[in-house]
């Protein structure tokens, strides 16, 4: 009978034993699981990071240098600006005609067009002036039968490029200013 009690207890003891084993092995794996995931990074993993860095440093610098050039092409096209003023875009003169002027920029929201004409035939002179975006076949502003002299008005124009088609008949001599706006 001791044999058997013995070899029940042998048995006992091994299941115990191969319990312990098995809960001891899960435990281990599972702690070994979450120091592996609380690891520091590794060295190498650092260096990527760093490199991806600099190639983002880089990107920046070089759209950061795009657009300084941007800004220095939009400042030759524009010449000094004043802010809180009036700013001088272009001047056009000419004589009686009808003309398409160059394309001139326009930056600001706020135009103003000053023009003068002179005639030496007393009645039959005309002077108009429409205002035309690049691209646009109808005109953005049309300024029909102009005084001797003037100024007047657009707002709300768009950044962008534009030309003026003047219409002259019997006029000796015209000229005309366009200016922006450049808000402080």
């Amino acid at each position: 009978m001791e044999d058997l009690e013995t070899l029940g207890m042998e048995k006992k003891t091994f299941v115990i034993t191969l319990i312990g084993l098995l809960g001891g092995l899960l435990v281990g794996v599972a702690l070994g699981y979450f120091v592996l995931l609380s690891k520091p990074t590794e060295p190498h993993d650092l260096q990527d990071q760093i490199d991806d860095l600099q190639n983002q440093i880089a990107q920046r610098d070089s759209q950061i240098q795009v657009l300084q050039q941007e800004v220095s092409e939009l400042e030759t096209l524009l010449g000094p600006i004043r802010k809180g003023a009036w700013n001088l875009i272009k001047s056009f003169e000419g004589a009686s005609a009808l003309i398409n002027t160059n394309y001139f920029y326009v930056a600001g929201n706020d135009l103003r067009i000053n023009w003068t004409w002179v005639r030496t035939d007393p009645e039959f002179g005309s002077f108009s002036i429409y205002l035309y975006q690049e691209g646009q076949i109808a005109y953005t502003e049309a300024f029909l039968y102009l005084q001797e002299n003037g100024t007047t008005y657009t707002h709300n124009t768009v950044a962008s490029y534009y030309y003026l088609k003047i219409l002259g008949s019997n006029l000796d001599h015209w000229n005309i200013t366009i200016e922006a706006w450049i808000p402080k």
